[in-house]
């Protein structure tokens, strides 16, 4: 796959330090590869957390919606 887009991010020498070594650790060729892993996997464990509340939302949503007409009294 060719990259087209460039992306520059300013690091400490820790930080840089920090993230060669967690490269090195996890078998990456570059930090490059790393990076971009590391970005792209935490994206969709976002998108995976935002679709489940979203799924909960639904379900309770519809679960408001039949129990709209029953009395009160039944959950208590």
């Amino acid at each position: 796959m060719t990259q087209r887009r460039c992306l520059v991010v300013r690091l400490t020498k820790n930080q840089h330090e920090r993230i060669r070594v967690n490269a090195q650790a996890k078998g990456y060729k570059t930090i490059s590869q790393y990076v971009r892993s590391a970005m792209l996997e935490y994206d969709l464990v976002f998108e995976k957390k935002f679709d489940e509340m979203y799924q909960k939302l639904v379900s309770t949503e519809e679960s408001i919606k039949k129990n709209k007409e029953r009395p009160l009294m039944e959950f208590i």
